[in-house]
């Protein structure tokens, strides 16, 4: 497929990620039934999981349509619902009054690291430059994790668009399949409970109040292990290996690195949900790259110089 029209070219009918989707969706409106009668969003969040179970079939319907906002719909709906999704694992667990498994977690930090690294990285490197630094690279993610898809989708090489889609959102939906089952809160609300000190006291510095700020408007409790960001952000860095060129594949690993290092200096996360989040990303991407037959052609874009 070196053509832009084959580039462009869409399969019919469902997809992958239309599958992928709509078994999570499945599997969440029998996890959200059992909450009926503590949540009164519950029967609304449970008929939502419902219609989004129908999504492989559902699809079909854009794909037979003329429309051009149907078809642009049918390629991005995947994308935007990451952070929907994610946000619902901290309603969820609000509605069930979660206490979390962070005793646990940390005590399998502890054994493998011999110390809690997030607790003392910060207060060992405290220098202005190092923390602005490491505030930065945890801010990257968000530019990180939406390059891949932005880069295809603005250079139109669906190909690439599809297969993006579907190895994002596997990672995280898998990452917010665990923090259903075994939720863990993290190191800002155990160390806050527990009376000690976090990384994110210190806030001095644009990127510390940044991340601060995004943290404040978007979290979701009980979303720390495995790392979604580590993993989301490798990810990330395996599709430039896949679909950039070279130099752009390097860049996004050394950001990516950046990211699983800052999670831990930042005190948002373990540093075992740091190991988690990239073993995590390594088994499913070097899982599915043996098994997908969508493979990256000789030429993707002009705009950041691929292959």
């Amino acid at each position: 497929m070196t053509s832009a029209r084959a580039g462009r070219a869409a399969p019919s009918g469902a997809r992958p990620v239309d599958w992928l989707l709509g078994g999570y969706n499945a599997v969440l409106a029998a996890v959200w039934m059992t909450t009926l009668g503590r949540s009164e969003a519950a029967p609304w969040i449970v008929g939502a999981h419902l219609a989004g179970a129908l999504l492989p079939w559902a699809v079909t319907i854009a794909d037979r349509g003329s429309s051009r906002f149907l078809r642009g719909a049918r390629e991005a709906y995947p994308l935007l619902l990451l952070y929907p999704l994610y946000a619902e694992v901290g309603v969820f667990h609000a509605a069930m009054g979660s206490v979390g498994h962070d005793a646990t977690v940390m005590a399998w930090d502890r054994a493998l690291f011999s110390t809690n690294w997030h607790r003392v990285w910060a207060h060992a490197m405290p220098a202005a430059w190092f923390r602005e630094t490491m505030y930065a690279s945890y801010f990257s993610y968000y530019l990180l994790i939406a390059l891949p898809a932005v880069a295809a989708a603005v250079t139109r090489r669906w190909d690439a668009f599809r297969d993006i889609s579907f190895r994002m959102m596997l990672i995280y939906v898998v990452c917010y399949a665990i923090y259903f089952a075994y939720p863990a809160f993290g190191p800002m609300r155990a160390d806050t409970q527990s009376g000690m000190e976090t990384a994110r006291a210190v806030l001095d510095g644009f990127f510390p109040r940044l991340v601060h700020a995004a943290a404040a408007s978007g979290d979701s409790p009980g979303t720390a292990f495995p790392s979604s960001h580590v993993a989301g952000a490798l990810t990330a860095a395996w599709l430039g290996f896949r679909w950039h060129a070279r130099w752009v594949a390097w860049l996004q690993l050394a950001l990516a690195a950046g990211v699983a290092l800052s999670t831990v200096y930042t005190g948002n996360h373990y540093a075992i949900d740091a190991l988690a989040g990239t073993v995590l990303a390594i088994v499913l991407q070097g899982f599915i790259a043996g098994r997908r037959s969508l493979s990256p052609s000789p030429t993707l874009n002009t705009l950041l110089g691929c292959r």
